[in-house]
């Protein structure tokens, strides 16, 4: 019965591994022809963009705030222990690192810090209640927080990372780089929502999603015609 589980769970894993590559495709290629269109010089794209640089220019010429993304990533990790039902026994997180204890185990819980930028949900909580002039202020902190997320993701990744092992490393980084595409197509939507709104951005995603599946089997039909008739 474990057995079939696990073989089980290894085809369930390549399919969903295959379907997250699949609109991880869409959803760049809807930002490939989105970027280019938005108008960076006005307004809130210009302040996201501020708040972006100044956070890389912090990073990488006066100071790296690790503690607060370990802080951050450990606290990720108990609101999706949360959201899965299960529980939270502790909680640590130093600049050495950090630890959250819960009573289940699961990919979600184990990846979801490196896809869910906290303190960009956090500011994003209060842009929505802000006063309209004051909302500006919270866009540019959303570029600063969004910045720290990515470069500070990329930054654990490239050391060893135990929450990886749960789904094995290639299904983890499918999953990782596919969820912060999402994510940020979501900030375009939410900072220029005149050139790529909500329901564009999923009309647009949903499109492309059949336009690959198209072109990967005009692709696919001759290949394995010919394969088969080598084979024969």
């Amino acid at each position: 019965m474990a057995l079939k589980r696990s073989i089980l769970g290894f085809f369930l894993k390549i399919i969903i591994g295959i379907s997250l590559i699949w609109l991880g495709a869409a959803v760049s290629c809807v930002l490939y022809q989105t970027l280019p269109q938005i108008p960076w010089m006005e307004k809130e794209p210009a302040v996201f963009m501020g708040g972006f640089v100044a956070y890389l220019l912090i990073h990488f010429l006066l100071y790296k705030p690790v503690f607060s993304h370990v802080l951050a990533h450990e606290l990720t990790h108990a609101l999706a222990a949360v959201m899965m039902g299960g529980k939270v026994s502790s909680l640590e997180a130093s600049d050495k690192g950090g630890n959250t204890v819960v009573n289940k185990s699961h990919v979600f819980i184990c990846l979801a810090p490196y896809v869910f930028p906290f303190y960009t949900a956090v500011t994003l909580l209060f842009y929505l209640v802000a006063a309209e002039p004051h909302r500006i202020y919270f866009i540019a902190l959303m570029g600063f927080t969004y910045a720290f997320h990515l470069v500070l993701t990329i930054y654990s990744l490239s050391h060893h990372q135990p929450d990886l092992q749960e789904g094995g490393v290639v299904f983890s980084l499918i999953f990782i780089l596919t969820g912060n595409l999402i994510i940020f197509l979501l900030l375009v939507c939410l900072i220029c929502p005149t050139v790529l709104p909500w329901s564009q951005a999923f009309y647009q995603t949903s499109q492309w999603v059949f336009s690959l599946a198209r072109i990967f089997w005009a692709w696919a039909v001759p290949n394995l015609s010919r394969l088969r008739g080598h084979a024969s």
